[in-house]
């Protein structure tokens, strides 16, 4: 039983708490929080590695008055337990669930959806300012902005710190600084902040000094001007003047998991004069010996036996995406110019076989999808065969340079575009349901999509020696068997000339046009519609841009109906590239499009949500039946 926890339901039942009894409840919540994920996994590295700062957080501010903005929002499970969902948490990106990110719709305390990393500061200085311009001294709020370390070092988290030091309106960044993103933190800036902790010269003088001055008297109001006046005497101690120099007031290094410091520290933050930095020094996976000794395997986990940290896996199945790393790696062997980029995405996008193999023309850019599409089009620019290994998700974030940089020059980077369609438990934020219809309108893009693993594999020689200009893969977030993924170390990589539409199942009375992964969905649903007495055809897409024309035009001959089903929304998909590049052969024909709506697609299973938008097998069976006997 959780003695304090199981009376928390709200930041004002946390309140009522005396100090002393929080290191009590941030143990409660590391135990309830490791049983939970433990049944049904979720972010776990991440979630023990924040309890502290979180309630430390809810402890000295008044959220939702008081603003709390979190980055990307998976570290955010201690902050639904005390605002009210603690007894949902066994839902967490289940069907119907709590959503594993802050969700506006479920509680006022989310006060923005956050599922990509770099946008807390924009949105803590908006409320900052905002606050600021209705001048209304009565109901003056805190601002904080909770930041983890490599999502500092965004692009987006730069440009908004250089503008909030220039306006200077008071609010505050708290830097969890866990020397991790997902994988390893890289980059200058986790030097920076490496070097700030192991500066013992600093360390020393800062505690000898504060024990000073608490012992004068008016030791609060010396201690005030003491920080004042450590800001400045930090910077020619530790020769790190970054933040001062974009305009704010730098506080730190602080032990993340000392919450009774934390909180004292942070209530003295209450009333800020000028943007602030806190900088806290957190440890992923903190308490559970097996996240802290791999907090990248333990970040996103599958249920696991909470004793052994073994995960409740069918060992023999492996995610897809473990495809491209062990195809490039083969490849690599005997062409000295391919290399792979990815934006701290090395495990998720299943490189590490590369990496291991090639680290030398393995590149990990950190978060900053930007730099990553624009670094990767100087490499082929340069003779090179660059191979950027990216979420659908996330390559929306460099779409600018992705026209600039890559096709507008028409310079050969190979875009390969992991967790394309939906993702299931990570929701409206991952699900790669767009990249179709923001890709396409781009000249020079050549782009394909696989129907099985062994196509995906295909694509990937055919990608290597493909020298028109930039071409692009997409493929789902998916599981494959073990005995599989080893046989690509063993197979022929045989060159591919060519990559074409191919039918899958002939028919008669009706042609269905499947996008990727989803011909398996169509061949079966034109099984089940064989056994009605129906016969349809599937034709399997692979190449969206260009499509093959002639292959597209000969199965349409003769029928009166045609179907198209994608794993992406029915707006800009492939069903509407179709409709209108064979708009004269669909004279006459019943044209109809299977794919997501105009709306965001929450989280859940991926097959529970392809059966609620009657993406299934069956439903498409039923529908086109329906149809056709209208």
């Amino acid at each position: 039983m959780n003695q304090l926890l199981d009376h928390i339901e709200s930041p004002d039942d946390l309140k009522k708490l005396s100090i002393s009894d929080l290191p009590q409840l941030c143990d409660e919540i590391r135990g309830f929080m490791l049983h939970t994920l433990s049944q049904i996994g979720g972010h776990l590295s991440s979630n023990l590695g924040t309890i502290e700062l979180t309630v430390a957080l809810h402890y000295v501010f008044n959220s939702p008055i008081d603003r709390l903005v979190w980055d990307v929002g998976h570290q955010t499970y201690t902050h639904k337990i005390l605002t009210g969902r603690k007894n949902q948490l066994h839902t967490l990106r289940k069907t119907n669930g709590l959503s594993g990110f802050p969700k506006r719709e479920e509680s006022p305390h989310d006060l923005y959806n956050a599922g990509h990393a770099g946008n807390s500061i924009s949105l803590a200085m908006g409320e900052a300012v905002a606050r600021d311009l209705q001048a209304k001294s009565k109901n003056r709020f805190s601002v904080i902005s909770i930041i983890g370390d490599s999502s500092i070092a965004t692009g987006m988290a730069f440009e908004a710190m250089n503008h909030a030091g220039h306006l200077k309106n008071p609010f505050l960044v708290v830097l969890n600084d866990n020397e991790m993103s997902i994988s390893n933190s890289v980059g200058a800036l986790s030097y920076v902040l490496t070097s700030m902790i192991n500066t013992r010269l600093y360390r020393g003088w800062s505690r000898r000094c504060y024990k000073i001055v608490r012992m004068l008297p008016l030791g609060i109001i010396f201690e005030r001007l003491w920080m004042r006046f450590g800001s400045s005497m930090k910077s020619i101690i530790t020769d790190h003047q970054f933040f001062e120099e974009l305009g704010f007031r730098y506080l730190g290094p602080l032990d993340g998991h000392d919450v009774i410091k934390l909180v004292h520290m942070l209530d003295k933050l209450k009333n800020l004069e000028t943007p602030t930095l806190l900088h806290v020094v957190t440890r992923k996976g903190k308490g559970y010996k097996q996240a802290e000794e791999n907090p990248t395997l333990y970040h996103g986990v599958a249920p696991f036996e909470q004793s052994t940290g073994l995960i409740r896996v069918n060992v023999q199945e492996r995610a897809i995406s473990e495809i491209v790393g062990e195809t490039l790696a083969a490849l690599a062997q005997t062409d000295q110019q391919i290399c792979v980029i990815t934006p701290a995405m090395k495990e998720g996008s299943g490189l590490t076989s590369f990496a291991d193999s090639f680290p030398h023309r393995f590149f990990d850019t950190g978060i900053s999808e930007q730099h990553a599409t624009t670094f990767s089009a100087a490499l082929a620019r340069s003779g090179f065969k660059p191979f950027l290994c990216i979420y659908s998700t996330f390559l929306q974030r460099s779409y600018d340079q992705l026209i600039h940089d890559i096709a507008l020059m028409n310079v050969p980077v190979r875009l390969i575009i992991d967790r394309a369609g939906v993702v299931g438990g990570d929701g409206e934020t991952h699900q790669g349901l767009l990249d179709i219809s923001y890709m396409y309108p781009i000249p020079n893009l050549h782009m394909l999509s696989p129907s099985n693993p062994e196509e995906l594999i295909e694509m990937l020689v055919f990608a290597s020696s493909y020298t028109s200009g930039p071409i692009s893969i997409r493929f789902p977030k998916r599981q494959i068997l073990d005995d599989f993924l080893k046989s690509v170390k063993t197979m022929n990589l045989k060159p591919v000339k060519k990559i074409t539409s191919k039918v899958l199942r002939k028919g008669v009375d009706l042609v269905i046009f499947a996008e990727g992964f989803m011909a398996q969905t169509a061949t079966d649903a034109a099984a089940i519609l064989q056994n009605q007495g129906i016969s349809a055809e599937v034709v399997a897409l692979r190449s969206i841009k260009p499509l093959n024309i002639s292959t597209l035009s000969k199965s349409l001959n003769g029928k009166r109906f045609a179907f198209s089903i994608e794993d992406h929304y029915q707006a800009g998909g492939v069903g509407s590239i179709i409709e209108s590049e064979l708009s004269q052969k669909l004279k006459g024909v019943s044209f109809h499009k299977f794919g997501y709506p105009d709306k965001f697609i929450g989280h859940g299973t991926i097959s529970d949500i392809q059966k609620k938008h009657r993406l299934d097998a069956v439903s498409i069976a039923t529908v086109i039946k329906q149809i056709i006997q209208e």
